[in-house]
């Protein structure tokens, strides 16, 4: 029978100190009273400090540090600054804007200022053409995302809300449209919206005023249109599907067609340098369009001659449209579909160059997406000093500092692949560590994330053909160091989960479970939510497992994975822990149920917490009976619109009943299995992102300082004291300073 719920007073979130406070200590007086001027001072200070930065000032350093492997996804765009040859930017389709300082070798993430702002639940979706350096103050930088203009005035550090508003709650289409943005070399920022509008601002996107549509087709991701402006104040817009560059000799006010058969599918302008010898006119333009053909402008859009063909084949909506960058001193390179061709005189002369030859994924170690990189090319950029050249192409960054002669990807910190759960890091030795993320399949770090290679689970699926190779979760055995367990779906028809063991730390792996196979199940052509799954350990007999799973629920081995039982049938079960003693089973169930509970070591299982959705659980590590969830919103936020309360719960009978600790919107929850006191929570409410309570739940601090992505799906103990990673959607973090004062 289950008991009513008993709930203490809830706690309240001071959004000016941004410390939540419990209702024991109601008067501030009596806590003054009762406390030193010394940590009175302290909590000034702290509050002062919060208000100012969201963060105290003894968390001022850096704490989060990239984890996991680059790559992966679809990285969209890449930037060169205009005047730091060591600073490129590229743009993803999951996580984001990163930065790079070292001209494209390792890179950081830098989206959680606009994350919050959009209260992004998963990701930030970036786009072709819409980021943007101002060349005349490169501190002003433009980034139009989620149908919002974002501009950052101090390099790219902090960003603010410079035009548009954030996607209402419920909106999941608006967070994938975007502005296409050019700034003139007199500081003018120009960018097209999604419906064709074209702003212009004229004081760093303090303020905007609409221009005339320019005639072309409607801009999407698919079928990119963006703006470039030449030295003189000519503004041109290229658009994939329109034949023609429209260009406007008066600020966008009137508009006329040039190159009329042509589909521009990429243009780039460069201000010719003194010491060049370049056609007449201080700018040339270049413009290469869908028939393979190369144009060269040298009076400003007037006329156009043809300075190169090239084999090149594309049709609306394909994303690898090929790539051109060019430089002051007259270099340019093409990348058309199955050629390179590099010219050192503004295109007189054109050398060719075999992408076959001279390829090294470098620091990326998984898959390419196809049998070669030939034509596998979305976007290109040289540095400002002519000498390092950087081109995108979906799942990898390439580098070339020989003009193109040989080609390294460059993947470190540009992560872009999907996390379903954290990395699995090992309890005999915390530098070896596995990851699974969609797409890519299962990858291994033996040096602490240094480095990674990927695990070839499955033989058949996988050869250097892009095959779809989906990895949901890893789990290392508690008392094998050498044996790891991982979760994994195929293509096509064979997207249900598949649990394959490791004996030799990953070198080779066994099918243990085919879900479909044994238990049915209705799986889709694509990897979904129902795929989800969750592995843990009985604490005290590691022979015994649990693996759930988000469309069928819950199922038990008792002999190290070779047979499994369903224990448990409900939808929308995800994660899974056990007590200290393993006698206590839970499993989280979002979006629906709740919380269910077994104690009989997951034989038979009641609901612990009625709800339609439980988005946190964790277990304390030494207390029997005492766990934590978050009855909330944060998975739910779109469907709830906002108007559901959320709490933070606490149980200390083995979820009978429950306390309530906070009134936030708190989702994926973290205890310290060495000092149980400190804790995390991942929370939407009031933008704060990533929290700390080290009075085991009591009150709560920002610890989100310069975490690079907004909010967490999860967190992972990093396998020394101190040590925790987050995982987001398309993004992983790590901090070694979690005890820090």
């Amino acid at each position: 029978m289950r008991r009513c719920c008993s709930f203490s007073r809830p706690l309240h979130f001071d959004s000016n100190s941004l410390i939540i406070h419990s209702h024991r200590l109601r008067k501030l007086d009596f806590v003054i009273a009762k406390t030193t001027l010394f940590a009175f001072v302290v909590l000034m200070m702290s509050a002062v400090s919060s208000r100012a930065g969201g963060s105290t000032s003894a968390l001022a350093d850096s704490v989060w540090a990239p984890f996991g492997p680059g790559g992966g996804g679809w990285i969209e765009d890449v930037v060169a600054h205009p005047t730091n040859p060591q600073e490129v930017w590229a743009m993803t389709d999951l996580s984001g804007l990163f930065r790079s300082q070292d001209a494209g070798i390792t890179w950081r993430k830098m989206s959680a200022d606009v994350e919050r702002g959009v209260m992004a639940r998963k990701q930030i979706v970036s786009h072709n053409r819409q980021f943007a350096i101002d060349p005349h103050d490169t501190q002003h930088m433009y980034w139009g995302t989620c149908g919002m203009i974002w501009v950052s005035h101090d390099g790219g550090a902090k960003w603010s809300s410079a035009f548009g508003r954030p996607p209402s709650v419920g909106d999941d289409q608006t967070p994938g449209i975007g502005h296409a943005i050019d700034v003139a070399p007199d500081g003018t920022v120009y960018a097209l919206d999604s419906a064709n509008v074209l702003r212009v601002s004229r004081d760093h996107g303090a303020s905007w005023e609409e221009l005339t549509s320019p005639p072309i087709a409607k801009n999407s991701s698919a079928t990119p249109a963006f703006p470039i402006t030449l030295n003189d104040g000519t503004l041109c817009v290229a658009c994939r599907p329109s034949k023609g560059l429209a260009v406007s000799r008066d600020g966008g006010m009137t508009w006329n067609l040039v190159l009329k058969n042509s589909i521009i599918l990429s243009a780039r302008t460069s201000l010719r340098e003194a010491t060049s010898t370049a056609p007449s006119g201080d700018s040339v333009l270049f413009a290469f369009d869908s028939n393979g053909n190369l144009h060269r402008s040298s009076d400003d859009a007037a006329t156009f001659e043809i300075v190169k063909k090239s084999p090149h084949s594309w049709k609306p909506g394909q994303r690898f449209a090929g790539g051109l960058a060019v430089t002051g001193q007259g270099k340019v390179m093409l990348w058309a579909m199955g050629e390179l061709s590099v010219s050192s005189n503004w295109g007189e002369s054109w050398t060719r160059h075999s992408i076959e030859k001279n390829w090294d994924r470098g620091s990326y170690p998984g898959m390419n997406r196809y049998t070669s990189p030939a034509g596998k090319c979305s976007a290109m950029t040289v540095t400002c000093d002519g000498k390092t050249w950087l081109k995108c192409d979906s799942s990898l960054m390439c580098r070339s500092t020989d003009e193109g002669v040989s080609w390294t990807g460059c993947t470190t910190g540009l992560q872009v692949l999907c996390y379903f759960q954290g990395p699995a890091i090992s309890p005999h030795d915390p530098q070896q560590a596995m990851v699974a993320a969609l797409d890519q399949g299962v990858f291994k770090t033996s040096d602490g994330g240094a480095t990674w290679k990927p695990m070839r689970i499955q033989s058949e699926w996988w050869n250097d053909d892009w095959r779809n190779h989906d990895g949901s979760i890893v789990k290392a055995h508690p008392s094998k160091p050498e044996t790891w367990f991982a979760v994994i779906h195929g293509h096509g028809g064979t997207r249900h989960p598949r649990l394959h063991r490791s004996e030799d730390g990953g070198e080779s792996w066994a099918l243990v479970l085919d879900l479909k196979q044994e238990f049915g199940g209705e799986w889709g052509k694509w990897l979904d939510d129902s795929e989800m799954s969750d592995l843990c350990f009985d604490p005290v007999n590691s022979s015994t497992m649990y693996l759930s799973n988000y469309q069928l629920g819950v199922f038990k081995s008792t002999d190290g994975g070779v047979n499994w039982k369903h224990t448990l049938k409900t939808n929308n079960a995800l994660h899974l822990t056990t007590s200290p003693s393993g006698q206590h089973v839970y499993v989280q169930c979002l979006k629906r149920s709740g919380l269910y509970a077994s104690h009989d070591r997951g034989e038979s299982w009641e609901i612990a917490h009625a709800s339609d959705g439980v988005d946190g659980l964790v277990h304390h590590p030494h207390e029997e009976n005492t766990l934590f969830i978050s009855d909330g919103q944060h998975t739910n936020y779109w469907s709830y619109k906002g108007t559901r309360p959320a709490r933070l719960l606490k149980s200390t009978d083995a979820g009978q009943s429950w306390n309530e600790l906070a009134a936030l919107d708190s989702g994926p929850l973290y205890i310290d299995p060495v000092k149980p006191n400190i804790m995390l929570m991942s929370t939407l409410h009031g933008g704060r992102g990533i929290l700390r309570s080290t009075d085991a739940g009591q009150t709560w601090h920002d610890f989100h300082v310069d975490a690079p992505s907004y909010t967490a799906r999860g967190f992972t103990y990093g396998g020394k004291p101190g040590s925790v990673i987050y995982h987001m959607f398309g993004n992983q973090a790590k901090t070694e300073t979690l005890y820090r004062p």
